[in-house]
């Protein structure tokens, strides 16, 4: 049995996954989704599925800062992991770095001051620019700006302030795919080349490095599945 399990990044929740969804069950891949709780939700911390024939894959997809949040131990058994437009350190080190951390400092105010609503509503459009948001994916998260936990919102994004030494743990053999839209707004390019270099450093295996043209932050109107049974080993590829 094939697993995958995601991780969303800040200001997002599981609703994010469900164009990505398409064509996974179909072919039989169980699937999970981790929920941070940023619009009072029930946190959910998934967990692989065990069973005697154990010898599928286990796919971890992460967006953004949700490489940050996904738990250590699923990555310890993951055989592959997708990460999309992720990073090890939010803040670039050219000289956009301070721009962007006062950007991230007026965000923070928003928060504090509960005012939040319009300031999401704004990084999300960022976020799906040059394309319009998805239309399901815009109606569910408007109707969730509602209940908005100001506090876990605030403490996740000031872990963007944070720069990180080292990746987390993964398996010796585990397959990395990097995916970079190349019109991202909120991720700078330092951040994402900065990342790639220290896969490449860390890792066992050299990842896959996958550029996406007219897609910002958030993907929309893609085939995902078409795309990642493309690049997987040509072992499991079928």
């Amino acid at each position: 049995m094939n697993q995958v399990i995601t991780q969303h990044g800040w200001g997002l929740d599981e609703s994010f996954w469900d164009s990505y969804k398409i064509g996974f069950p179909k072919q039989q891949w169980y699937w999970q989704d981790n929920e941070r709780g940023y619009f009072s939700k029930n946190v959910n911390q998934s967990k692989w599925i065990k069973n005697d024939l154990n010898n599928g894959l286990k796919m971890v997809l992460c967006h953004s800062l949700g490489f940050h949040l996904i738990q250590g131990n699923l990555l310890d058994e993951a055989s592959h992991v997708i990460l999309i437009n992720s990073f090890n350190n939010f803040l670039p080190s050219n000289k956009k770095r301070n721009l962007i951390y006062r950007s991230l400092k007026r965000m923070e105010k928003k928060i504090i001051s509960f005012e939040a609503e319009d300031m999401l509503k704004e990084f999300i459009h960022r976020s799906f620019s040059p394309n319009d948001i998805n239309i399901n994916f815009q109606r569910i998260f408007y109707k969730n700006l509602k209940s908005v936990n100001n506090n876990l919102l605030l403490k996740d994004l000031q872990k963007l302030y944070n720069d990180k030494n080292s990746l987390k743990s993964f398996q010796k053999n585990c397959n990395v795919i990097v995916i970079i839209s190349k019109n991202d707004l909120i991720l700078d390019q330092d951040s994402t080349k900065n990342f790639i270099e220290l896969l490449y450093k860390k890792l066992n295996k050299k990842p896959t490095v996958i550029e996406l043209s007219n897609q910002g932050h958030c993907l929309t109107n893609l085939n995902f599945y078409q795309i990642i049974k493309r690049n997987l080993d040509k072992k499991y590829g079928n």
